[in-house]
Parts: C-alpha cells; structure tokens; sequence
C-alpha cells in the first residue's frame, strides 16, 4: 500500500525524441552560432504586454512541444515538459541572440515585445521557420481576441481548431525516410560541392547583429520575376549572386562559386502537418565570369531551382541528411562521440558549402480582420563566423519584407541589392535598420 501511494504521487513527464534536424543544433550551436532565429510582427498600434502574457498562457499547452527543457542522454539529448511559466519580455538586445537556458527558466524560446513589434525567437532544434509562424500567428490570434477584437478563424490559425496536439509535433524526417539502396548504387547520388566564396568583413567590435530590412510591393516584385522566366525565390536568389558578383567577387578574383543556400519546406512536398523541423536545403552555387548577365544567372538559377525542388530529389535529400542518425552502428555510439561527428560534418559538409543563406518562407495567411492591426511579419536568421550574413524573406498581403541580419560592418552588397530592386526594376522599397553598429543607411 505504501508502494502504491508513491507511485500515485509521482508525475509522468512527457518528453520527446528530437527529430533529424534538431539532433544537429545542440551539438553545434554557441555563442557565435546562436541557432536561434526569429518572426516578429509588426503592429499598428503598441503592445499590450498583459494581454500579450494572457494570450501565451492560453496557447501553451496546444504547442506543449515548445515549452520544453532539454537534457543530454547517453544517446542522444531529449526534451521533456517544463513547468514553469514562460514570461513575455521587454526587448532589450539585439536580435538572434543565443538563449541563456539558465536566465530563461529552461526555455529554448523567447516571446518579446517592444513598442509595436511582437517576436518571437525560438532555437532551431524546437522548430523550423513554418512551425514559428503557425506559433507567432495562433499568439497573434488569441492577442486581439483578448484586446475585445472579433476575428473570424478561416482555417489560417491551426491554435483554435481543436484537432489533437499529437499531428503537430510528428517526426516527418523519420516518417519519411527511405534508405534508397538501389539509387545509391546510381553515379552521382552522393552530390558533391566545392567550398563556396566566403564573406568577409569587419566584425563589430562591441559584437552584436545589425539588421536592414526592405519592404516592397510583392506583386510588383512577382511581376519583374516574370519578367526573367523566373519565380520570386529565383529572381531574389539570382539578385543575391548579382550583387555579391559586383560588390565582392569581381575584385577578390576568386575562384570559389558563390553558394546561396536555399531552404524548402517540405510540408508541400510531402503530406504532413509537423510544426517541427521539416526542412531541405538546395544549394545554388555559380562561378563568377564578367560573361554573365542578369539574365543569364536568372536562367541558371531557375534551371538548378526546377532540378533540384523534386520529390525525387528531396527523397535523396531526406537520406542523405538522415543516414547519420538512422545509421545501426552510430545510432548506439554515446553523444558525446556523436558530438564530435556532427560538429566536423557540419563544419565541412554545410558551413563551408554556402556563401550564405536565403530563405523566403512565402506568404503568409491570416484571418482577414488581422489585417486592421498588423503592418507587416518580419523573418530573421542567425549568422556565424563562416557565414556573417543571411536573408529572409515574408510576404503579409502585399507586403514583402526582405531582412537582411549581419554581424560584420560591411553592406555594400545589400545596397546594391535594394538599389537594383528600384534603379533596374523600378520598384519602391523603403529600407529600415535596428541601427547597430551606426553603419546602416542605404541610400
């Protein structure tokens, strides 16, 4: 009886497997990679941080696989259930910082306001960029309704539709791995890739990300696309490699590709409703040569894009960035053995790959009465030493707003890159900085 009493008192925690993705982040991420990234938005009027806290506490236990700790197993790390209460925070630093777990009561995500900005930062080993966005609107969501707004859930805000917590935090890496033995055997299955042109700059001295932002018109910027052949994610992705072209490589003289890594959400290719990690990356690498037009890096662009954003491509993707984990030897060897595997893949198999990252994550859908009270979503990634600058991309309406975080004083590249979006393209972009560094302006 006596046994029975303990047991009865005891708490079963739930805790979760880490999918593919988010085994990696652990093991690399550090104060210079912070891993962390971040979907803010924009509002029309300040923030109520009161409602904003009674807006989270609502939501919390719908994204249960969020508010969790992490601990390191003999195998591998694991999350399970945190109990304490995660608190909205006044902003006070740059963005995309690492998370202290310590000063953040075990949380691995952050929920910030400041003046009318709402964000969200959250480490990737939690969630990918989609999984964020569905998280950042359901808050949004539960926030007017709480402020007395009436807002009509159209089916754009999976947090008030009751269906069970369990399909949003699915491992879709693991369900749809295929170990592919007979393509494997194929020539070229295994890609290969040269290391790509490296980025350098002036690294802050006081530390910290600057952030320059441009915001334009998406139907303007579809309509210039189509001008070239191409999407939005080809045209700006063949504009990255333009400018980097022009503004560096011509007169470094290197030999190396400029790489632009270019995530997928593999939600549209594969059925799954994951709010996890779910992601590719397709990298897009071309050699400089003073030959090239626009028109011609628009055209290898798309071509590389079409190629490779294939079910049967992204199958091989799948294996390849799971074969590691799925493997029956490794799979048993102690973390801290893996740790070192995966810090030296990482290293020479994904860092040294890319010149940087671009990731357009499309546009995004909300209730139509959002719309009164929201401005624009803005979508902002983590740097590293090897890779000191990224751009993301978000589309609310006819809003585009394209972000541009780095962590070096240099931005010549980004004002080529806005100001062939309204010189060459005609189109009007208003730029807008965090001001880090004081070395922000694009004129």
């Amino acid at each position: 009886m006596y046994l029975i009493s303990i047991l009865k008192g005891l708490t079963v925690e739930k805790w979760y497997k880490l999918d593919n993705a988010a085994k990696l982040y652990p093991s690399v991420s550090n104060y210079n990679r912070s891993a962390v990234f971040r979907v803010s938005a924009v509002l029309y009027e300040s923030v109520n941080p009161v409602i904003l806290q009674q807006a989270l506490d609502h939501i919390s236990e719908k994204y249960a696989f969020l508010f969790v700790r992490i601990h390191r197993g003999f195998f591998w790390n694991y999350f399970d259930t945190n109990h304490k209460k995660l608190l909205v925070q006044s902003e006070l630093h740059y963005p995309c910082r690492d998370i202290n777990r310590v000063e953040n009561s075990g949380f691995m995500l952050r929920v910030l306001y400041y003046n009318k900005r709402v964000s969200v930062e959250i480490f990737h080993a939690l969630a990918d960029g989609g999984g964020t966005l569905e998280f950042i609107k359901s808050l949004l969501y539960y926030y007017f309704t709480f402020l007395g707004h009436y807002i009509e859930n159209d089916g754009s805000v999976i947090g008030a539709d009751g269906k069970a917590e369990t399909e949003y935090s699915d491992d879709s890496f693991a369900r749809y791995y295929d170990p592919l033995k007979k393509e494997r055997k194929q020539k070229g299955f295994l890609e290969k890739q040269k290391n790509a042109y490296r980025i350098r700059g002036t690294v802050y001295p006081q530390g910290g990300t600057s952030v320059i932002s441009g915001l334009v018109s998406a139907s303007a910027l579809n309509t210039a696309a189509k001008k070239y052949n191409t999407t939005i994610t080809g045209f700006l992705t063949a504009l990255m490699i333009h400018s980097m072209f022009e503004t560096h490589v011509k007169f470094d003289r290197s030999r190396a590709p400029v790489t632009i890594a270019v995530p997928v959400n593999l939600r549209k290719i594969f059925p799954s409703k994951t709010l996890r990690n779910f992601f590719s990356v397709i990298n897009c690498p071309l050699h400089y040569d003073q030959r090239l037009s626009f028109n011609d890096i628009c055209d290898h662009v798309t071509k590389v894009l079409k190629d490779k954003i294939t079910k049967e491509y992204l199958q091989k993707q799948i294996y390849r960035t799971s074969k590691f984990t799925m493997h029956k030897v490794l799979r048993f060897a102690p973390l801290i053995v893996k740790k070192l595997f995966i810090q030296a893949g990482y290293s020479i198999m994904s860092e040294t790959k890319k010149t940087l990252t671009l990731s357009n994550l499309g546009v995004i859908r909300i209730p139509p009465q959002m719309y009164d009270y929201m401005s624009h979503l803005e979508v902002l990634s983590y740097c590293s030493v090897r890779s000191p600058a990224t751009c993301t991309i978000s589309t609310l309406g006819d809003k585009m707003c394209i972000s541009f975080t780095k962590t070096i004083e240099e931005n010549d590249c980004i004002a080529f890159f806005f100001k062939f979006l309204a010189q060459n393209e005609g189109l009007d972009v208003r730029v807008y900085s965090n001001e880090w560094g004081d070395n922000y302006e694009v004129h």
